[in-house]
């Protein structure tokens, strides 16, 4: 018999919303709310949960559980060099560019990542020799992420497309470089990471750090209305430095934000911009 799938309503959802935000701080309300409301039926549903009010209950007496719940219901990278095409270009056009300019090379991966997205970086990096001159930061929504990405824990599922990824992308070396597998576990080289920034944050980016010269926010604005991207988009790109690169995700734009004005287009399929000098 097929079961059916616990549909959360929209005054469940916003219940849920409030409770957060009155037991947490952490405001929801402006996240698109067709996205959201499918991510807390998954919630739901992974934990066992019947229904909203037995969210809404954990969420209020296992204060434990909140870190577990931002990292279920954030949107986080799947895949090592997710669209190789735009690492190539990070390596040939955009990170040559920036390291021609004076001042230290800064980079900022501004959407929640589980490492793929920050490993991948640091790759591309070590193998343009310039690792050891960067200044990294990574923006983690809970400390249970940011201990799986120090970890260098690799789910097995991921490795074959993980490795096509980076054959794709015409790595310099083999994939396996970076790779220990032993029986069924698999970790990354967590060297790679050494000097890294952990950037515990809000869905809001408060604490967003300056003088940066390439900021990574790909498949965060997507899962935002209107409101939460001019916002947050106003942030972010007070963190860059003139001329510095914005990149976002394949199927997100600067069109019809407030933020238009401040970039001009450098690539528009890898939707790769720079913040405007002048």
């Amino acid at each position: 018999m097929m079961m059916i799938r616990y549909e959360i309503g929209i005054v469940e959802t916003r219940n849920v919303i409030k409770t957060i935000l009155d037991t947490y701080g952490y405001d929801f309300s402006d996240y698109a709310l067709t996205s959201l409301k499918r991510r807390l039926e998954d919630v739901i549903i992974n934990n066992g949960l019947k229904d909203a009010d037995g969210l809404i209950y954990r969420l209020q007496n296992n204060k434990d559980y909140f870190d577990h719940f931002l990292r279920e219901i954030t949107s986080e990278t799947t895949e090592m060099f997710r669209d190789p095409s735009l690492w190539r270009s990070l390596r040939e056009e955009i990170i040559p560019d920036i390291v021609r300019g004076s001042g230290k090379l800064k980079i900022w991966i501004g959407s929640f990542d589980s490492g793929e997205d920050l490993y991948s970086l640091c790759i591309t990096l070590k193998e343009m020799n310039l690792l050891g001159e960067a200044t990294i930061f990574t923006s983690v929504i809970s400390d249970t992420v940011t201990k799986k990405i120090q970890s260098g824990r690799i789910d097995m599922k991921q490795i074959e497309t993980n490795e096509a990824n980076y054959t794709r992308y015409n790595g310099a070396k083999q994939y396996s470089n970076y790779v220990t597998q032993t029986g069924t576990i698999a970790s990354f080289d967590t060297t790679l990471i050494n000097d890294v920034s952990f950037l515990k944050q809000n869905p809001f980016f408060n604490n967003a750090p300056g003088g940066i010269k390439l900021l990574l926010f790909r498949n965060q604005m997507i899962y935002f209305n209107q409101v939460l991207q001019d916002k947050v988009l106003n942030t972010i790109s007070n963190s860059l430095v003139p001329g510095g690169y914005l990149v976002l995700g394949a199927k997100e734009t600067l069109e019809n934000t407030n933020s238009s004005n401040k970039f001009t287009v450098v690539n528009d399929g890898e939707k790769i911009y720079k913040k405007k000098t002048g």
